[in-house]
């Protein structure tokens, strides 16, 4: 028999690369091939360099539900290889639903669902129409030969998942998790000013222009303190900046907009400490274990990914969302504090149990226990 095929079905080539490359490295290790359907751009060829085989998917974003959902389930279909055992791995609420209609058309496979949080109709406030499309693809999705992975505690349940745990379909994750050696902790760094990274796209939901604001804010009551903002925007999401938006940002007092980099273990090298106030719709963002793995502690806002993550007053602060005033309350208390221990505990954090060798470990297990049991059945 061929080997077994992980066929990833995810929105976008650049967010595979970025958060589950390590994922699909670490399965072809294993024995396993794998297949990626996803809208191709510029990382494809990097994947493809991996060993991995890349199909431009006829999906595309489009809010609530992929456009072209039933042309790219009938692409899914096509790549479920009858000679091997096939195993679907949807990653967030695009995936969920490509995989939910190949289902219901194919018929009965193994799938791994990564839920990754729900996404920017959480984050808008439109919490029914998302709990709608995530209900239904896991009513479709739901079985014995799902397993469900989640990355925090409160998503799970969120989808009603919560019974599936106890029969271990549903697996909380260190979020994707993060090459700890490749963020070594920071030295420390002389303050006054203390300095600030936020990594992240440029999209409304991450809460850059409550993090803007705040550092306003806190200038304005004297604190000495500056933002760095490091990420590209994304013009196909429903709720990025406009152009106008980020031109004010960039020219803010206290305020550096980088762009998009490659370096960012050597930027968040030189900040006192990580703020990503996340108006919500978060898995676990990797830029967050990121920076603690860089020793960076976090001001973060009370949201599902982050609240469970930050331990708050030892490895950073968690305060209210949408909320500018707490956000620079937090930042005077930031100023106040020991950073640089601070940063140690949040790097020790990391280590146990967010890492990218253990939670690939955790994701090719999954993967051997649904093709040893696809295999009895083939």
């Amino acid at each position: 028999m061929s080997a077994p095929r992980i066929l990833c079905i995810i929105n976008e080539d650049w967010f595979f690369q970025s958060h589950f490359l390590s994922w699909a490295r670490a399965a072809r290790a294993a024995g396993f091939e794998v297949v990626l359907l996803a809208a191709r751009g510029a990382a494809s060829e990097r994947i493809e360099a991996e060993g991995i085989r890349v199909v431009a998917a006829k999906a595309a974003r489009a809010g609530l539900a992929p456009k072209n959902l039933v042309p790219a389930a009938r692409q899914a279909i096509g790549l479920i290889d009858p000679a091997r055992p096939t195993i679907v791995h949807a990653f967030g609420l695009h995936g969920m639903a490509i995989a939910a209609l190949a289902r219901t058309l194919q018929g009965r496979f193994p799938a791994v669902v990564s839920v990754t949080g729900l996404g920017f109709l959480a984050a808008s406030g439109r919490k029914l129409a998302a709990g709608a499309l995530a209900f239904a693809a896991r009513t479709a999705l739901d079985g014995p030969a799902t397993v469900w992975l989640t990355e925090n505690p409160s998503d799970g349940p969120a989808m009603g998942l919560s019974r599936a745990g106890r029969n271990g379909r549903i697996i909380q994750l260190g979020g994707a998790g993060v090459d700890v050696a490749a963020f070594s902790s920071r030295p420390s760094l002389p303050r006054p000013p203390l300095k600030l990274a936020l990594v992240a796209r440029m999209i409304r939901s991450k809460g850059v222009d409550l993090a803007v604001a705040a550092v306003t804010e806190a200038r304005r009551r004297g604190l000495d303190v500056s933002l760095t903002l490091v990420g590209a925007g994304d013009p196909r999401n429903p709720r990025a900046y406009t152009a106008a938006e980020l031109a004010g940002f960039a020219t803010t007092e206290g305020v550096t907009m980088l762009g998009a980099r490659d370096d960012v273990a050597r930027i968040l090298g030189e900040h006192h400490a990580f703020i990503l106030p996340s108006r919500g719709g978060e898995g676990l963002p990797k830029a967050l274990l990121e920076a603690a793995a860089g020793g960076l502690p976090a001001v973060v806002t009370d949201v599902p990914g982050c609240r469970e993550f930050v331990v708050d007053g030892a490895t950073g602060f968690v305060v209210p969302a949408d909320n500018v005033r707490a956000l620079a309350d937090a930042l005077v208390r930031l100023a106040a504090s020991d950073v640089d221990a601070m940063g140690l505990k949040a790097r020790a954090r990391v280590v146990d149990g967010y890492s990218v060798e253990t939670v690939s470990a955790a994701v090719v297990e999954v993967y051997r226990r649904l093709a040893a049991k696809a295999a009895r059945h083939h």
